[in-house]
């Protein structure tokens, strides 16, 4: 039996979202509504669907926690979303979700990180299918499901260290990290696709823009998903990434 480690910000924000409501009163002021018991129904159907999906009956819910150590790295690191609105049950669901679900926090991650940590740990035994619709996750060797399009796909450890690097050179606009300048998807991939050493291939690339080794130890730190080898288990700290 696998245990199923759920990225459960998506979950958490995406049901706050659905079940927002606009309404327009007559005095032509707008307000918006959710209902609470429509946040647990639509959880509790999101699970049960993964369960009967993925056949696992144990999950684990991973949380970012509200501490970030990329913003040590980058104080820009996620910026532009700190004027975006969060939904008005986001709080409710989270905690829902929590208690119900065996949510998983630890200090200063994000829930990607967790799920990367636990997934090539032994703090849970046995197999582990990651499930997200994060491309960002596609970093970790093992198996994974995509909850949105119903599908398991597996990652080679190969594969993983390739979409790692892939992403230092792309960067991230969602999470405001810039990666290389003028580097997009088609042009980082056919840079790094001949290559024979990826980490000289991006210095190379960061160099072309003016910028050092040191510009791309940055986003390769910023866009980096924790798993057990940096991680300090007994201090509870990050181990940034280094290619030493």
């Amino acid at each position: 039996m696998s245990t199923l480690l759920v990225d459960a910000d998506i979950v958490a924000y995406q049901i706050s979202s659905v079940t927002e409501t606009p309404i327009r009163w007559e005095n032509e002021v707008w307000t918006l509504h959710s209902d609470e018991k429509d946040c647990v129904r639509l959880i509790d159907d999101y699970y049960q669907t993964l369960k009967d999906n993925t056949q696992c009956e144990d999950i684990y819910s991973c949380f970012s926690d509200k501490e970030n150590y990329r913003k040590t790295i980058s104080p820009t690191y996620k910026l532009n979303r700190e004027t975006v609105r969060k939904p008005i049950t986001l709080k409710f669901c989270r905690e829902y979700i929590f208690k119900k679900y065996n949510g998983f926090q630890r200090p200063q991650l994000e829930a990607d990180d967790v799920i990367g940590i636990l997934a090539t740990s032994n703090i849970i035994k046995g197999n582990k299918i990651i499930c997200s619709i994060d491309k960002d996750l596609d970093q970790i060797a093992g198996l994974h499901y995509n909850p949105k399009l119903k599908e398991f796909y597996n990652i080679t450890p190969k594969e993983g260290e390739y979409n790692f690097y892939l992403q230092t050179l792309m960067g991230d606009r969602t999470d405001n990290v810039t990666g290389c300048p003028t580097y997009g998807e088609v042009k980082a991939t056919r840079a790094l696709s001949s290559s024979k050493n990826y980490w000289n291939t991006i210095i190379k690339c960061y160099g072309e823009q003016k910028l050092s080794e040191e510009d791309a130890l940055v986003q390769a730190r910023l866009v980096k998903i924790l798993q057990k080898p940096n991680y300090n288990f007994k201090n509870k700290q990050p181990i940034l990434w280094s290619n030493k």
